[in-house]
């Protein structure tokens, strides 16, 4: 039916409407309350603190302080965590400032032994050398001297041969055998 009606008389039946409350007696503000509205909201928000401050609020608090208490316990084993890290820290330090000083020990030991052992090696090797070098002297004097001998006897031969050539008699080589072994020697006859 109000699709039927025009704009005008909606208008017109609205401003009727307007006329006929002004005579009528006032609207109340639905925005104020009314004294029994306060009453009832006083006694529900009454009821709902103390709902709120003894029913559902201890195990908020309790939940709450549980959780604070166990954030405390955590920090506090973290800390003595970290002091045990810290003297666990300081104790391997230690421990290998003092590995370091053996070890800076066994290598000092084990060069002193090297050192030592290399001497006494190097010595007997010296003297080992000085050994073979007066040996190989020794064998050195003994063929120059059996040399020496064997080509006196040469020597005195041919100057016996070639003196008795000279002379033209026989020359005993016996007798001749002292100048010619000064004159080997490096004397003069």
């Amino acid at each position: 039916m109000l699709e039927e009606l025009s704009i005008d008389e909606l208008l017109a039946a609205d401003a009727e409407g307007e006329e006929g409350e002004a005579g009528s007696e006032e609207v109340p503000n639905p925005v104020l309350p009314t004294g029994n509205e306060i009453v009832w909201a006083a006694v529900f928000f009454f009821a709902l603190w103390a709902l709120m401050k003894y029913v559902l609020m201890p195990p908020i608090n309790r939940t709450r302080n549980e959780r604070a208490a166990k954030i405390a316990a955590a920090k506090d084993a973290v800390s003595g965590a970290s002091s045990d890290v810290a003297d666990k820290q300081a104790a391997y330090d230690e421990a290998m400032a003092a590995a370091r000083a053996e070890a800076i020990d066994i290598i000092d030991q084990a060069r002193a032994r090297a050192e030592s052992q290399r001497a006494s090696i190097m010595e007997a090797a010296e003297a080992e050398v000085a050994e073979l070098r007066s040996a190989a002297s020794a064998e050195l004097a003994e063929a120059r001297a059996g040399a020496v001998g064997s080509l006196r006897e040469q020597v005195a031969s041919v100057a016996v041969g070639a003196a008795s050539s000279v002379v033209g008699r026989p020359i005993d080589q016996a007798s001749v055998r002292s100048t010619i072994d000064s004159v080997l020697d490096g004397g003069e006859a």
